[in-house]
């Protein structure tokens, strides 16, 4: 159900289950605008790692239900990400049985506010045995002149946690930026020099990730929605957002129990590096160690879609991280 008007929503989840399975399962928290269908490559390289995976749209995006008209990103309380992931990381764990091999999450963006979100709630009782966020969403950049005194003061204001004020319905769900799919992937497309992105270096990835967010849903009966397309967000998701991420970045982070992997991109102009780090800084409060930070100086903001070099590195080091927290509870 949707807290805000107790409209039902469906989640659309996918399991990709390794017939041999040898290292364990990953729980995979997609990034804003996304869906498991983005997801494809980096599923693709765990199952090939010996991993089984686990994903879900979250509420709004993918294969979900809807919460605003057209095709924009909204949620009314950001909570409600974190009790959706929180209840299906529990459901993957009971599934799996007391015997399987560890649990591990995975996280971009958007996701790894949320994926944080989920193992502050579940505390020492955290099902996950390590985490892995790429560049998450701990502080989102509200403008893109940070040198003028709006840019500035409109970041501050996010900064400091905006509030979580529920805004008229239809208020709520205007567009705060960007514009309909279909205009951001015609501009995109029509683009001379496809390469100057916010998103990735790598045009060849863009170009399947833009794909991707056209997919159909052909499993109606397990569809919240029937296609993939999400651009932009709404005024309420901006004022979630910043409330949510300040929050979660806050000393709330004391409460991870489980080693986090923490990467930033050098080049990132969509979340601050500086949040991440405060974020590590809250845990690392608790228990010395337990969060590290990984900066690649060359990525842009979605280091899953960044070229071999960076993307590979950081994957790499995921799986290392996940070998080395699973040995380390031997």
């Amino acid at each position: 159900m949707d807290a805000s008007n107790q409209t039902p929503v469906k989640l659309h989840w996918r399991k990709y289950i390794h017939r041999t399975e040898s290292r364990g399962g990953v729980v995979i928290s997609v990034g804003f605008t996304e869906g498991l269908t983005m997801y494809q490559e980096v599923i693709h390289d765990l199952v090939a790692n010996g991993y089984s995976v686990y994903v879900q749209d979250h509420r709004g995006q993918g294969f979900s239900t809807r919460l605003a008209p057209g095709t924009i990103g909204h949620i009314h309380h950001f909570e409600n990400f974190i009790l959706d992931l929180d209840a299906f990381i529990q459901q993957v764990h009971k599934e799996r049985g007391a015997k399987a091999k560890p649990l591990y999450g995975f996280a971009h963006s958007m996701g790894g506010a949320i994926m944080a979100g989920a193992i502050e709630r579940q505390g020492a009782a955290s099902p996950l045995r390590a985490v892995s966020l790429f560049t998450p969403m701990f502080e989102p950049v509200t403008a893109s002149d940070l040198t003028s005194f709006f840019g500035r003061t409109l970041q501050a204001w996010c900064h400091r946690g905006a509030s979580a004020v529920q805004l008229p319905e239809g208020i709520a769900t205007r567009r705060a930026g960007g514009s309909e799919f279909e205009a951001q992937r015609d501009a995109f497309l029509q683009s001379k020099d496809q390469s100057k992105n916010d998103l990735s270096t790598s045009v060849p990835r863009l170009r399947q990730h833009m794909k991707s967010r056209e997919a159909v849903c052909q499993a109606k009966p397990h569809c919240g929605h029937t296609d993939a397309r999400v651009s932009g967000p709404s005024l309420q998701w901006g004022l979630q957002a910043c409330n949510a991420s300040a929050e979660i970045r806050g000393i709330a982070a004391r409460q991870v129990a489980v080693p986090v992997l923490v990467f930033s991109g050098g080049q990132d102009t969509i979340v601050r590096n500086e949040a991440q780090a405060e974020f590590c800084a809250q845990v690392n409060t608790a228990m010395a160690g337990r969060c590290t930070g990984w900066r690649i100086p060359e990525s842009r903001h979605a280091l899953h879609l960044e070229k071999d070099a960076w993307r590979n590195l950081a994957l790499d080091t995921t799986l290392k991280y996940f070998d080395a927290a699973a040995k380390s509870k031997n």
